[in-house]
């Protein structure tokens, strides 16, 4: 699957990267305005590499079987208890898994360096991976994330990153995946250990990003690398 896989790199001959998974039927593209945001705060120094992968096209259940980008089939938009498809999930945690190790082996950049991260879909796999992975990295940002395959996660969960900064943020009114969700996925993920995790709830933002929400990302980017 990784050979199969492009992504939109911006690659700035770095010492810290971040990888960031888009939601359901986005692609790469969809977060690739990220670096000149975060060029245009001025809060960040330190170049970075950029990689936003396309996930591939699959068909989605919930959308009647349309085929679009996804990390993983649908079966019920925001339903926790709904049928899941996990070995779909999995595969994109080793994906993502295997674009980290991509940064270490072959740009030299070391772990605690590299920030993990996405939205929806995206920060659903992100928080897993960071949980799986059996090295510490610097940290991960999740908004409007959830956690679709709770039962199958926990005995997997490695203890290299409970110390690691985990930035989670989710809009109040979010009609996709709801508010509770997300504040649930949180409480969660700190029950199993994750002693860094900050959850940010944003009033009045649906189901995207708002602009205080990028500015709080940026800063907690910047804690990291700095």
């Amino acid at each position: 699957m990784m050979s199969s896989l492009s992504a939109v790199r911006i690659n700035n001959q770095a010492k810290s990267a971040i990888i960031f998974l888009h939601g359901l039927g986005d692609t790469g593209n969809g977060w690739s305005f990220l670096p000149q945001v975060i060029q245009q705060t001025k809060l960040v120094q330190e170049p970075i590499n950029y990689i936003f992968p396309n996930a591939p096209s699959i068909p989605i259940t919930v959308n009647n079987g349309y085929i679009m980008p996804g990390w993983f089939d649908i079966y019920e938009f925001g339903n926790p208890n709904a049928k899941q498809d996990i070995q779909g999930f999995f595969k994109s945690c080793d994906v993502l898994k295997s674009l980290i190790k991509e940064q270490i082996d072959k740009y030299d950049i070391k772990p605690e360096k590299i920030i993990i991260g996405g939205f929806s879909q995206g920060a659903a796999v992100s928080l897993a991976t960071i949980s799986l992975l059996d090295f510490k990295i610097g940290g991960c940002i999740a908004l409007s994330g959830f956690c679709p395959v709770k039962d199958e996660l926990k005995p997997k969960i490695n203890s290299a990153n409970f110390d690691t900064p985990i930035f989670q943020g989710h809009g109040t009114v979010d009609p996709i995946v709801n508010f509770d969700y997300g504040k649930k996925t949180s409480e969660l993920y700190k029950s199993w250990g994750f002693k860094d995790l900050k959850f940010h709830e944003y009033d009045g933002v649906a189901h995207s990003a708002s602009e205080e929400e990028l500015i709080d990302v940026i800063r907690f980017i910047k804690n990291i690398l700095e």
